[in-house]
């Protein structure tokens, strides 16, 4: 019945306040989720942020024709997007280049700046993208143009001969939030360009606000850290998004089903992988062009267009996760500390399946395809057990032709011959790294919730600590010895609906890809449960719904694996 082994109870005992409970069990303060604009930091903080929006200025002043070289995820369309929008508000001469994820693979290549060459650019921004792109630089250089960076991976070793920059996760940048998704610095830049060229400060306010939707998106979908910023930011853009008056973002939120309230479930779950969508299995070009539609009818085409390539990509991942997974088993890799495995899936899906293997197994993984048919596999890497993916491709790098990443996630590409020596090298290394009961899955939970708080008041408290994402988490509660009042397989038998009753309090439940249970359960049967708290709201009746995570028999508490953390608020 019990998916997790072990249920980790962070904060055990009595409580005063929810709110101190969560802010300490992430090592959070009031600061890290502030509302004021105060903790937004000057741009100029940024290395070569002066340089770069210098050089931006003369462009647009002297009508040089700017190629935006993007990515083809959320975040570098959006960056791109928003980009693009700031040079057409201010008159400039500028155009779109993307990569094809099949034909170019990660960041700009020299085939790319043949390709804005051949439109004739006079200046290269990149979008999400250039802080690996040593040989597509020096040939931009090499023809007299010059290349600003607008990044945010981590670099590895030197910087690329750019004329600017702009990364704050560079070494010798010493801006004070190193979280920023790319679109947040592409704001960042645009938020400087703007005190130039949009001189009217109410003009300029409002410009600004209203990029904030496509912040919201990017910033999320990337799962960036929902602090400081990157909360602030793209808090005020979900506002945005709810009532966006960009024909895109409209025919985006209906293809997606999101009605009302945007959060960062809508953009997570439902925007985001939409706008992928095209990046992974068609071109980045559909998501931007919908982004940038000018028309309703336009933009509900595009949508619709997205919406059937999402189709297709979960039915492409479902499959391709079963045959990694009969790889798996088959090849014994779950003795290992890393699931490192070979096939010739869509390039576009690997690292969906990476994801939901490290899901499922509790361990990195790494997914190297093919699919080029060429000799060289192209790979992306997926982490857990706290293992930093990215500095153990790093460290295999001799083994590789291209590679980067974050801590979390890695993208990487191989001769093929090299594959058995690369995976007998990341077997190694995570060996050594990952400790054993690193592996075992641990479902991180705030407190044991008081069934006097199981109400919609406690809801609203909770969300001012919103948008939640990666290091602030949506808080998870235990609730014990609930009374099983209603159980239901819904959506075809896929997901298990409940009704519960703890204490005095009674509350619906939901508990996705679980319907199998509902053979098991019984009405009356005591549970303790997991989950988080939301709002749900269905014919115009809004109620508080607890999204269960995992449930066990009340019975088999004594004997279950529970940890208690050593916090102790307000005891």
């Amino acid at each position: 019945m019990k998916r997790y082994p072990i249920w980790h109870l962070r904060h055990s005992g009595t409580y005063r306040s929810l709110t101190e409970v969560i802010l300490a069990n992430r090592g959070l303060t009031a600061l890290d989720l502030s509302n004021s604009p105060d903790i937004l930091l000057d741009p100029l903080g940024m290395q070569d942020m002066d340089r770069a929006t210098g050089r931006i200025l003369h462009a647009v002043k002297t009508k040089e024709r700017i190629a935006v070289f993007g990515d083809y995820d959320a975040d570098g369309v959006t960056s791109t997007a928003l980009l693009l929008d700031f040079f057409d508000t201010v008159g400039a001469d500028a155009f779109p280049v993307m990569p094809d994820r099949f034909r170019d693979g990660y960041g700009m290549k020299p085939s790319g700046v043949h390709r804005a060459l051949e439109q004739k650019a006079e200046l290269i921004v990149t979008a999400d993208n250039g802080i690996s792109s040593f040989d597509a630089i020096d040939l931009a250089r090499e023809h007299g143009v010059d290349v600003v960076v607008i990044d945010h991976h981590h670099p590895e070793g030197d910087l690329p001969g750019a004329l600017a920059i702009v990364n704050p996760n560079r070494a010798d940048c010493s801006y004070g939030f190193k979280g920023l998704a790319a679109v947040g610095v592409a704001f960042k830049v645009v938020q400087v360009l703007t005190e130039t060229l949009l001189a009217d400060t109410d003009e300029r306010r409002r410009y600004l606000n209203s990029l904030l939707d496509l912040v919201a998106l990017g910033t999320v979908a990337d799962v960036a850290p929902m602090l400081k910023e990157n909360r602030l930011l793209a808090r005020r853009g979900m506002q945005i998004l709810e009532a966006s008056g960009r024909p895109g973002v409209k025919a985006l939120k209906e293809v997606a089903g999101v009605k009302g309230r945007v959060d960062a479930t809508s953009i997570g779950y439902f925007m985001g992988p939409r706008l992928n969508s095209a990046g992974r299995l068609a071109t980045p070009d559909l998501a931007l062009d919908l982004l940038r539609a000018k028309t309703d009818g336009d933009a509900r085409r595009l949508a619709g267009e997205l919406n059937e390539l999402n189709l297709k990509r979960q039915e492409m991942q479902q499959v391709g996760l079963e045959e990694a997974e009969t790889q798996v088993e088959a090849e014994g890799m779950l003795d290992h500390r890393i699931l490192v495995v070979r096939g010739s899936w869509h390039l576009g899906i690997v690292g969906l399946i990476a994801g939901r293997l490290t899901e499922q197994h509790h361990r990195p993984s790494a997914i190297c395809s093919n699919a080029r048919a060429n000799g060289e596999l192209t790979a992306s890497a997926r982490t857990a057990a706290g293992f930093n993916i990215v500095e153990a491709v790093f460290r295999a790098s001799d083994l590789l032709t291209e590679y980067g990443g974050h801590a979390e996630a890695a993208g990487f590409s191989l001769k093929e011959e090299n594959f058995i020596a690369l995976r007998e090298r990341l077997i190694a290394d995570a060996d050594e790294r990952i400790d054993a009961e690193d592996l075992v899955r641990r479902l991180e939970i705030d407190t044991v919730l008081d069934p006097d708080d199981l109400t919609m008041e406690t809801l609203t408290t909770l969300e001012r600590l919103g948008p939640f994402g990666a290091q602030n988490e949506a808080p998870r509660f235990k609730l014990e010895d609930c009374r099983l009042v209603s159980v239901d397989a819904v959506g075809n038998g896929a997901h298990l609906k409940l009704a519960l009753q703890a204490g005095k309090q009674f509350c619906k439940a939901i508990s996705w890809r679980r319907g199998e249970a509902a053979e098991t359960l019984r009405v009356g049967q005591h549970l303790d449960v997991v989950g988080s708290l939301e709002a749900n709201t269905w014919n115009g009746k809004t109620s508080l719904q607890l999204v269960v995570e995992d449930f066990d028999d009340s019975a088999q508490r004594g004997k279950a694996a529970v940890e208690d953390g050593a916090l102790a608020v307000g005891d």
